[in-house]
């Protein structure tokens, strides 16, 4: 459990100057073009295998005073330097843009659409988020090996957000061993962009029974009232005592009444906290999700603002990201 602990801190210290580093040298930007103070490259493992296979040649070329063998070694040396600037031009020139902020529930997969355009053909890309730190809200397994043989196409990245918000789009590593993988070229890039957690939906509504009273006083309250005469089985609670007392023949009862006209739903999130909270926005997620499928208009109220109602993908999308950030 030590050495554990200790890998772990040495791991984060490491992602910690590895990123100051990389901020300096490639801050978030809508577009990033690949070019050379970009990208790193070093030799593969089956490429340092092939420089001790180079040297062992130059050995025992030298050695027996070998010609052909002299000549195999200069030849496997000269593979090795091109297969640089090869590994290179596959990577450098390539433009990398996400146009639209992604979208997904906590705890499902969500594609993050990464434009890619170059004036011309790549190949063997290997694409994948990083995660720096054990904080960081992404789950980021998953990679995606590109084939980039047309002058523009999209890659698609998934995401797996563990906890509502808005978040920061992480650093895309894209590698790249082409063409004999002798030499790994790779590069961080970093897009402003977003990512949008949502919460789960979830019909358990379990939390937002907890404000059933007070919706039920505000019901009351809105709704309009009249007399009538009391008959048999009237709430006694109902009962007008003023007007008993002055005319004991005659009691009257309160009787309340909702206006006919239809209306457009309401999404109610209470004031809550905690895991309380938590089920209340899941439940008002599913709420929101049936609501926009049976095309009905719908508001939003949270303890600190309301969105009037509409109906829409828009509207959908501006309700689901204010839950996020309530």
């Amino acid at each position: 459990m030590p050495n554990l602990m200790l890998k772990q801190r040495l791991y984060q210290r490491y992602w910690q100057l590895l990123s100051h580093y990389l901020d300096k040298r490639q801050p978030a930007a809508d577009k990033v073009r690949l070019v050379q103070k970009l990208i790193f490259i070093l030799p593969t493992r089956y490429g340092w295998w092939f420089v001790l296979l180079i040297a062992l040649l130059y050995l025992l070329g030298t050695n027996y005073q070998n010609n052909l063998i002299l000549l195999l070694c200069y030849l496997l040396l000269s593979v090795f330097l091109v297969s640089i600037v090869l590994v290179y031009q596959n990577m450098s020139g390539l433009t990398l843009q996400c146009r639209h902020a992604a979208e997904g529930f906590a705890g499902t997969k969500t594609t993050v659409a990464v434009n890619l355009s170059s004036d011309k053909k790549h190949f063997m890309l290997n694409m994948h988020f990083v995660q720096p730190y054990n904080t960081n809200p992404y789950n980021t397994k998953q990679n995606e090996t590109v084939l980039l043989s047309q002058p523009a196409t999209t890659a698609s990245l998934n995401l797996v957000g563990t906890k509502r918000g808005k978040y920061a789009l992480p650093r895309i590593k894209i590698t790249s061993q082409y063409p004999f993988g002798l030499w790994r070229a790779w590069s961080y890039v970093a897009l402003a962009q977003y990512y949008w957690v949502y919460p789960s939906p979830d019909a358990d509504k379990s939390a937002v029974n907890l404000s059933s009273d007070a919706a039920s006083q505000q019901a009351k309250t809105d709704a309009g009232e009249t007399l009538a005469p009391y008959r048999a089985g009237d709430s006694v609670r109902h009962m007008v005592w003023k007007r008993l007392a002055r005319d004991p023949a005659n009691p009257v009862v309160r009787q309340q009444h909702f206006s006919a006209q239809a209306e457009p739903s309401w999404v109610v999130v209470p004031a809550l906290s905690g895991d309380a909270l938590e089920r209340a926005l899941r439940y008002a997620c599913q709420q929101l999700l049936q609501l926009e499928q049976s095309g009905s208009s719908y508001g939003l109220k949270l303890p600190a603002l309301t969105l009037p109602q509409a109906k829409g993908p828009q509207h959908l999308q501006r309700c689901l990201q204010e839950l996020a950030l309530c």
